[in-house]
């Protein structure tokens, strides 16, 4: 049966100090937030798809940090591996057009590395897109911009997912970096959820969101039984499968009262 792929993406960035001081010699007014002085210290992907019945199927949840791999060339090296070996699934992103796609692009001209087709400039590009940016997508036609945790929290994700969210510092220990790299494969999940809420308003057929989210996080947790937040995923499922429940008895009700 037909379904549509996704490749949800993810990177943690760190301030490289060494050239935020060499633009700062060039111009004072240089900017510390400049793209330009970030670099990759981890990137995870998480792979899921959607059949035409709206039912989910998760496949690898895949992450590289630093620590594991030496530096910032092999992380992004082992990122561009991963999206070249599925180079027909488009990458999902949030924001990723202003921050990840521009600093993995600096990287790769840093480092003498090709660009994964998915991430390859194509103007007057026909066909279905290789990169999606869901805050892109939020965004529409307007002017407002949406932060993925705002998102979330709006969706009902409970607050202690959502608190995990925001960027990380580099890590100083094996235990840091253990903990950075479930942040940054958490936050490819909290991305599914998010994309997974928008295909349901617009009217993705047979897609009901809290089905779609139990199916992500038990996908999730089967591959990272050992993750930091494994505990508050779970209760969120109990917590969605309850809402399923409460509403098929509502709705059971309301067919015996009108008969």
């Amino acid at each position: 049966m037909a379904k549509q792929t996704y490749l949800a993406l993810d990177t943690e960035m760190v301030w490289d100090e060494h050239l935020y001081e060499a633009h700062r010699s060039i111009d004072q007014k240089s900017h510390r937030h400049a793209v330009a002085v970030k670099k990759i210290m981890a990137a995870s992907v998480f792979e899921f798809s959607i059949d035409t019945e709206g039912r989910i199927e998760t496949g690898t949840l895949a992450s590289w940090t630093e620590h594991d791999w030496g530096d910032e060339r092999a992380v992004i090296e082992q990122l561009f591996d991963f999206l070249r070996a599925h180079s027909e699934t488009p990458v999902l992103t949030f924001g990723g057009l202003a921050t990840d796609v521009p600093v993995l692009l600096l990287g790769s001209m840093a480092h003498g590395l090709a660009l994964p087709p998915q991430l390859v400039d194509q103007p007057g590009r026909r066909g279905p897109r290789p990169h999606l940016d869901l805050a892109l997508q939020l965004k529409g036609g307007g002017r407002t911009w949406s932060h993925l945790s705002q998102v979330l929290l709006r969706m009902g994700v409970p607050d202690e997912l959502v608190s995990a969210k925001p960027g990380v510092a580099q890590p100083s220990s094996a235990a840091g970096w253990k903990s950075l790299r479930d942040h940054v494969e958490l936050d490819c999940l909290l991305l599914a959820l998010a994309k997974i809420a928008w295909l349901v308003a617009q009217g993705f057929d047979g897609l009901r969101f809290q089905a779609a989210a139990i199916g992500l996080v038990a996908g999730f947790i089967r591959r990272r039984p050992e993750h930091a937040m494994v505990p508050i995923l779970a209760d969120y499922s109990v917590e969605l499968q309850s809402e399923i429940a409460d509403h098929f008895e509502i709705g059971c009700r309301v067919r015996l009262m009108s008969t």
